[in-house]
Protein backbone atom coordinates (compact mmCIF):
# COMPACT_ATOMS: atom_id res chain seq x y z
CA UNK A 1 0.00 0.00 0.00
CA UNK A 2 2.76 2.46 0.93
CA UNK A 3 5.14 1.46 -1.88
CA UNK A 4 3.63 3.87 -4.41
CA UNK A 5 3.73 6.73 -1.93
CA UNK A 6 7.38 6.07 -1.03
CA UNK A 7 8.31 5.78 -4.71
CA UNK A 8 6.63 9.11 -5.50
CA UNK A 9 8.29 10.93 -2.60
CA UNK A 10 11.77 9.51 -3.11
CA UNK A 11 11.64 10.13 -6.88
CA UNK A 12 10.44 13.73 -6.56
CA UNK A 13 13.45 15.98 -7.38
CA UNK A 14 12.04 18.72 -5.15
CA UNK A 15 12.03 16.41 -2.11
CA UNK A 16 14.95 14.05 -2.62
CA UNK A 17 18.39 13.98 -4.20
CA UNK A 18 20.71 11.36 -5.63
CA UNK A 19 23.57 9.98 -3.53
CA UNK A 20 26.17 7.23 -3.75
CA UNK A 21 26.17 4.79 -0.83
CA UNK A 22 29.60 3.52 0.23
CA UNK A 23 29.31 0.79 2.87
CA UNK A 24 32.34 -0.13 5.00
CA UNK A 25 32.03 -3.63 3.58
CA UNK A 26 30.58 -4.67 0.26
CA UNK A 27 29.88 -2.95 -3.02
CA UNK A 28 29.07 0.73 -3.50
CA UNK A 29 25.50 1.54 -4.53
CA UNK A 30 25.35 4.51 -6.93
CA UNK A 31 22.27 6.65 -7.49
CA UNK A 32 20.41 6.00 -4.23
CA UNK A 33 17.61 8.53 -3.62
CA UNK A 34 17.79 10.23 -0.20
CA UNK A 35 15.79 12.87 1.62
CA UNK A 36 18.05 15.30 3.48
CA UNK A 37 16.94 17.60 6.30
CA UNK A 38 19.02 19.92 8.45
CA UNK A 39 17.13 20.72 11.64
CA UNK A 40 18.71 22.81 14.38
CA UNK A 41 19.57 20.89 17.55
CA UNK A 42 19.85 22.27 21.07
CA UNK A 43 22.60 21.17 23.43
CA UNK A 44 23.96 22.29 26.78
CA UNK A 45 27.70 22.93 26.69
CA UNK A 46 29.39 23.94 29.94
CA UNK A 47 26.12 25.31 31.27
CA UNK A 48 25.28 27.27 28.14
CA UNK A 49 22.63 26.38 25.59
CA UNK A 50 23.91 26.13 22.04
CA UNK A 51 22.14 25.61 18.75
CA UNK A 52 23.84 23.79 15.92
CA UNK A 53 22.80 22.40 12.57
CA UNK A 54 22.49 18.67 12.10
CA UNK A 55 22.06 16.55 8.98
CA UNK A 56 19.42 13.84 8.93
CA UNK A 57 19.02 11.50 5.97
CA UNK A 58 16.21 9.14 5.06
CA UNK A 59 16.73 6.36 2.54
CA UNK A 60 14.48 3.51 1.38
CA UNK A 61 15.25 0.20 3.06
CA UNK A 62 15.08 -1.52 -0.31
CA UNK A 63 17.94 0.66 -1.60
CA UNK A 64 20.20 0.34 1.46
CA UNK A 65 19.54 -2.96 3.21
CA UNK A 66 21.47 -2.57 6.48
CA UNK A 67 23.20 0.79 6.91
CA UNK A 68 25.53 1.11 9.87
CA UNK A 69 27.66 3.65 11.66
CA UNK A 70 30.75 4.41 9.59
CA UNK A 71 29.14 3.83 6.19
CA UNK A 72 29.39 6.82 3.86
CA UNK A 73 27.26 8.72 1.37
CA UNK A 74 28.44 11.08 -1.34
CA UNK A 75 25.86 13.83 -1.87
CA UNK A 76 26.54 16.62 -4.38
CA UNK A 77 30.24 15.72 -4.40
CA UNK A 78 30.62 15.90 -0.60
CA UNK A 79 31.33 12.79 1.47
CA UNK A 80 29.35 12.24 4.69
CA UNK A 81 29.65 9.47 7.27
CA UNK A 82 26.83 7.90 9.29
CA UNK A 83 27.57 8.97 12.86
CA UNK A 84 24.71 7.33 14.76
CA UNK A 85 22.80 4.08 14.77
CA UNK A 86 20.27 4.01 11.90
CA UNK A 87 16.63 3.64 12.91
CA UNK A 88 13.93 2.02 10.82
CA UNK A 89 10.54 3.65 10.33
CA UNK A 90 7.43 2.03 11.77
CA UNK A 91 6.72 0.53 8.34
CA UNK A 92 10.33 -0.71 8.06
CA UNK A 93 10.46 0.82 4.59
CA UNK A 94 12.76 3.76 5.44
CA UNK A 95 16.03 4.14 7.37
CA UNK A 96 16.74 7.41 9.20
CA UNK A 97 20.12 8.49 10.59
CA UNK A 98 22.49 11.40 11.09
CA UNK A 99 25.48 12.22 8.92
CA UNK A 100 28.61 14.31 9.43
CA UNK A 101 30.81 15.71 6.69
CA UNK A 102 34.15 13.88 6.38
Amino acid sequence: MFDGVFDAVFNDPFVSTSADYLPKEGEAVPGVRVIVSSPDTDAAVMGFNTVSASMIVEVRAGDVVQPQRGDRFVIDGVTYTINEKPHGSSTRKVWRFGLVET
